[in-house]
């Protein structure tokens, strides 16, 4: 079943109702409640009133369109010829008031699943998480220049999120002015929505989006972490994360849930044997992300002891990219504050970044469904039409 977080929209007459289902969603780590004005509609829960005729019509156009992935009536009893309107319509939920906690999961359980059977994954983002074998192996500039070089094929389309601890650096990389941070997601975590997240990030003069960390302050925890990436997921064709050098007994969410690993690496004895020990303790603890984690040498000297082959044969695994060693040309990009891809494209650094990225992420011609826009008009303000709805408590139509 898919793991997306699922979002739910409320056009819910009866206040003390309404009030009951925003806690139950609240609660509910499947799905989070967006507002009338979000960019996503998600499940719209409606209940009918004086002016059902006329939203009726609207609220089917929005589920065969899209913009309503499902839609659950509501009320305390249903009108006969409201919920066949509904069933031949394909809508099939319905929930009586009060409503039954164990209901809403139940239904919400039904829609995830028929929204895994349905899923398109080319209208997935991406995610891309970089990490280190140990500190100080060019891993943010790496994650830099990678979500450069994607976002050059549609501008606004790649978000760069970073959680280097305790503060990142991907600002200096970027000479990139913010004023907000993941932290300001994290304390008001229940109004995460498409909306809501684009209002808090950053965007660099070249349309690539910036989620910086913020400047102290504890790693989210793992649930919350998962809503933010499942969020940047939907909203993004890729998502590049700057991770940090995960400890060999974790298995921190941003590799969990992502699509590639890069584990970047020098050769140098130090680093085999960290990048030895960490693949193992990864690969134990999930092993479709070792399938999925592939290595990047960087800053490869050229007539250096350990060679690329050598570094392979010691670790038994393939070493995917290897970065030339471009000291002065990387380090000049930085101090300007401009991505090296872009300060200098044709240096050997910046060609096997673009060549890393082509592989990692060849263009199909693909075009991802825009997001939705709001479907505001079914929020009004209505009369209270209480006495159209039925005795089918958590009833799937």
């Amino acid at each position: 079943m898919n793991n997306r977080v699922i979002p739910i929209s409320l056009a819910v007459i009866d206040k003390e109702q309404r009030d009951r289902l925003e806690k139950m969603i609240s609660a509910n780590p499947m799905v989070r409640l967006v507002g009338e004005d979000a960019e996503e509609m998600g499940v719209l829960i409606y209940e009918p009133g004086d002016s059902v005729e006329e939203d009726m019509p609207h609220i089917i156009h929005a589920l065969e369109s899209g913009q309503a992935e499902d839609v659950y009536l509501a009320g305390n009893v249903a009108d006969p010829d409201i919920l066949i309107r509904a069933m031949r319509s394909g809508i099939r939920e319905y929930l009586k008031f009060p409503v039954d906690e164990n209901d809403l999961r139940a239904a919400v359980v039904r829609t995830a699943m028929r929204l895994s059977l349905s899923v398109d994954d080319g209208d997935k983002g991406r995610i891309f998480t970089v990490m280190g074998c140990k500190p100080g192996v060019g891993t943010t500039t790496l994650a830099v220049n990678m979500a450069c070089a994607l976002n050059e094929r549609a501008p606004g389309r790649t978000v760069l999120l970073d959680l280097r601890p305790p503060m990142g650096e991907i600002p200096y990389f970027l000479d990139l002015k913010y004023d907000y941070t993941w932290g300001d997601l994290v304390a008001d975590i229940s109004r995460l929505d498409a909306t809501y997240l684009r209002s808090v990030m950053a965007e660099h003069e070249s349309g690539l989006h910036v989620l910086p960390g913020p400047a102290s302050g504890e790693r989210p925890d793992e649930h919350t972490l998962f809503l933010i990436l499942e969020q940047l997921r939907h909203s993004y064709d890729f998502v590049v994360v700057d991770a940090a050098t995960p400890g060999e007994d974790e298995l921190p969410k941003e590799v969990e849930l992502a699509d590639s690993i890069l584990m970047s690496m020098q050769l140098s004895l130090p680093c085999l044997a960290r990048v030895s020990r960490l693949t193992d303790s990864i690969g134990g603890q999930d092993p479709d992300a070792d399938r999925r984690m592939r290595l990047v040498a960087t800053r490869v000297a050229r007539n250096g002891s350990i060679g690329v082959p050598e570094a392979a044969e010691v670790l038994g695994r393939e070493i995917a990219w290897s970065i030339p060693e471009d000291g002065d040309t990387v380090l000049s990009a930085i101090n300007q504050g401009t991505p090296l891809v872009q300060a200098y494209p044709k240096s050997v650094s910046a060609k096997a970044v673009q060549a890393l990225v082509k592989d990692l992420a060849p263009i199909t011609g693909k075009a991802r469904k825009g997001l939705s826009l709001p479907f505001s008009s079914l929020f009004r303000k209505k009369g209270k039409g209480s006495d159209a709805n039925d005795n089918l408590a958590g009833a799937t139509l």
